[in-house]
């Protein structure tokens, strides 16, 4: 394979624009039909012959607007590029664009059958920003191994890479259990991997099956479904806690009944800030001017002479 110095002119509908090494190809942006419009065709496509005619490499969102405008396409050719040469050229004439998890999948999938995992590493993470060594880069290797529907989760930025994980680790009845929560909700990072990692070692520690980890959970509640996405998450990984720590989520329960009883009509806040490893609790008030600091102080003498401390204090305890 090499890229020659001949560029030719073509009609747009000559140039076939398909094929799985246009792994990132999409609607092109209004300001480049804006530019070609006023300017013209600024840089060559890419393109090389087959036994149909011309087939591009590379440059499809510039064919798709010359198209549009009825313009003639200026293309260079590449001599015998082979499969792996059309996405080498493809990620070359790419190299100044924005990347995010899900096109750098996109991009992986495409080499996979073509290279080995070593291969793939060295040589087309770096090519997509990422170094072979980091923890991304063995997010994105796991990622290629998790069924179709998980990596169009991803695609769709429903599941974050950090996820790829715990999905690994989960048995294929136990990720089938817990894909429907990532068909209608985008999660953070965060939540998902606890929502997962949760449920993963709750069933590991009952012996249960994910799905029946989840059914305990009453994670199936169709309430659920009548809240926002933020909320739905929310509970969500709320009761998948639940499910993995059920005596701390029983603490943290009766600790904050009683620390809203304790704080009903106030504007202070009463926390648990380590776990309950210790005994001690954490109080808390925006102040914005004097009255509202000497209410403040008011609520907390009275908050003071309040018989619930001892709940607070010692959750654990039975206080009836």
């Amino acid at each position: 394979m090499h890229l020659s110095n001949e560029i030719v002119t073509a009609p747009a509908d000559s140039i076939r624009d398909s094929g799985s090494h246009l792994f990132w190809a999409g609607e092109p942006l209004p300001w480049l039909a804006r530019s070609i419009g006023q300017l013209g065709q600024a840089q060559p496509v890419l393109v090389h012959e087959t036994h149909s005619g011309l087939a591009l490499i590379a440059g499809h969102a510039r064919l798709t607007v010359l198209r549009s405008l009825g313009l003639p396409v200026l293309a260079r050719l590449v001599v015998d590029p082979g499969p792996v040469d059309l996405g080498l050229i493809y990620l070359a004439d790419n190299a100044l664009r924005p990347l995010d998890d899900a096109m750098r999948l996109a991009a992986l999938q495409y080499f996979a059958p073509l290279l080995d995992r070593p291969a793939l590493a060295a040589d087309i993470l770096p090519r997509l920003g990422v170094n072979p060594e980091s923890k991304d880069a063995r997010l994105l290797l796991a990622w290629l191994d998790l069924p179709a529907i998980w990596q169009a989760h991803l695609a769709a930025g429903r599941a974050p890479l950090a996820a790829a994980t715990v999905l690994a680790r989960m048995t294929e009845a136990d990720r089938d259990a817990v894909a429907p929560l990532f068909t209608d909700h985008s999660w953070s990072r965060s939540n998902a991997v606890n929502l997962l990692t949760w449920l993963f070692e709750a069933s590991k520690m009952t012996g249960k099956p994910v799905a029946q980890v989840m059914l305990d959970a009453n994670m199936a509640d169709p309430a659920i479904r009548n809240l926002s996405p933020k909320d739905a998450m929310a509970r969500l990984v709320a009761q998948a806690k639940n499910g993995r720590y059920p005596s701390l989520s029983a603490l943290e329960a009766r600790f904050e009944s009683t620390a809203r009883e304790m704080t009903a009509g106030t504007s202070w806040r009463i926390a648990q800030p380590d776990n309950f490893e210790t005994n001690g609790v954490e109080l808390s008030i925006r102040i914005k001017d004097p009255d509202q600091l000497a209410k403040a102080v008011r609520d907390l003498k009275a908050m003071a002479n309040r018989p619930q401390w001892p709940r607070l204090w010692n959750p654990e305890a039975n206080h009836e």
